[in-house]
């Protein structure tokens, strides 16, 4: 068999399809998360309950909850039969991978890395892809940095907590994140929310607490430096109204009702 007929059977014995996940799916969608994260953890630990929660699960049902209701969430299917799932949620240029479970009795066979790369097909607006995973599971970090170019970027633990972790879950969870070359769909987003931050600057004038705050957070965040980035290397329209990207005209403006 030649490498190409050998490269096309791995093509075919790896396709995957992701469909939406339908509400009457959703509890055994659960289940099969919780499976596939428990199964890690005893394969690393065996049947130590330290690492386990009240419930005996690595993942709790009310987090995995939480990711469907606030974001996209996918059904892994393979020969049309259910593998896995996926949780994504996109702002502008970003995406947040909360969720990607493949079920332990197809491990090893792709269909992590087909669901990755079609994820990332869906989404060409996205340059900036992000996730977490606990830092015993070797396969899961294998995956997404060997795998899937993903870098790790930040670990979380007891001394340096995730600022956006509701439950209290991702302690020693490490925070990888992929950098992608940027695309005429993840530009226009970037005018979006350049656009919407330039009325919240209008807004802020008046003094209003809560546009200050978000044009505080926008402005110390890593969007604003990737649209400044962008206005700098001249990829957005002349005609863009830009204010919110002048380092002096926010600072100004915060320092004004701070005082």
């Amino acid at each position: 068999m030649t490498h190409e007929e050998n490269n096309k059977n791995d093509k075919i014995m790896t396709e995957v399809e992701l469909l939406p996940l339908e509400l009457s799916d959703r509890e055994q969608f659960i289940k099969d998360n919780q499976e596939a994260f428990n199964y890690g953890a005893l394969e690393e630990f065996g049947r130590r309950d330290d690492h386990f929660e009240d419930d005996g699960e690595i993942i709790s049902r009310d987090t995995i909850s939480r990711a469907i209701d606030e974001g996209t969430a996918y059904r892994i299917m393979h020969d049309g039969k259910p593998v896995g799932g996926a949780v994504i949620k996109t702002a502008y240029d970003c995406g947040e991978l909360e969720l990607l479970f493949v079920s332990p009795t197809v491990h090893s066979k792709g269909i992590g890395y087909e669901t990755w790369c079609k994820i990332e097909a869906m989404h060409p607006e996205v340059t900036v892809w992000e996730t977490v995973t606990p830092y015993f599971e070797k396969r899961n970090i294998h995956f997404y940095v060997n795998r899937c170019g993903f870098h790790i970027v930040e670990f979380y633990n007891t001394h340096h907590c995730d600022p956006n972790d509701k439950d209290r879950e991702l302690f020693e969870m490490f925070r990888f994140e992929k950098l992608l070359p940027t695309t005429p769909e993840s530009v226009r987003e970037q005018v979006k929310r350049i656009t919407y931050y330039e009325n919240i600057m209008h807004l802020a004038e008046t003094g209003s607490s809560e546009h200050l705050r978000q044009l505080s957070d926008y402005y110390s965040s890593d969007s604003w430096k990737r649209d400044f980035a962008a206005d700098e290397a001249g990829l957005l329209p002349k005609e863009l109204r830009r204010g919110v990207l002048s380092e002096d005209g926010i600072y100004d403006l915060l320092e004004k009702f701070t005082q």
